[in-house]
């Protein structure tokens, strides 16, 4: 600015702490788009957990045993919740 002072605008990525390991949510609903039931997901940090929108979908249990064979356990959300649209 002009005047000299500084503006602190937060992070330039979408990184975010979970139980002490750095996440990507976007690294999360890559895995969960990658589903041919979802076509569009969003993952976002509540209470320390990990939680996932999904719509459309089919089964949530089926995605989540998804993302435990392709991710490590601290990215697997604590639940997915699916939506008719997001």
């Amino acid at each position: 600015r002009p005047d000299g002072a500084l503006d602190f605008l937060g992070r330039a990525d979408q990184q975010i702490k979970i139980r002490g390991f750095r996440v990507e949510p976007g690294e999360v609903e890559a895995v969960l788009t990658s589903d041919a039931s979802v076509a569009r997901a969003v993952v976002v940090a509540r209470d320390n957990s990990l939680i996932a929108y999904v719509a459309p979908a089919g089964d949530p249990v089926a995605l989540r045993a998804l993302l435990a064979a392709r991710l490590p356990e601290y990215l697997v959300p604590a639940a997915v919740v699916v939506l008719p649209e997001l």
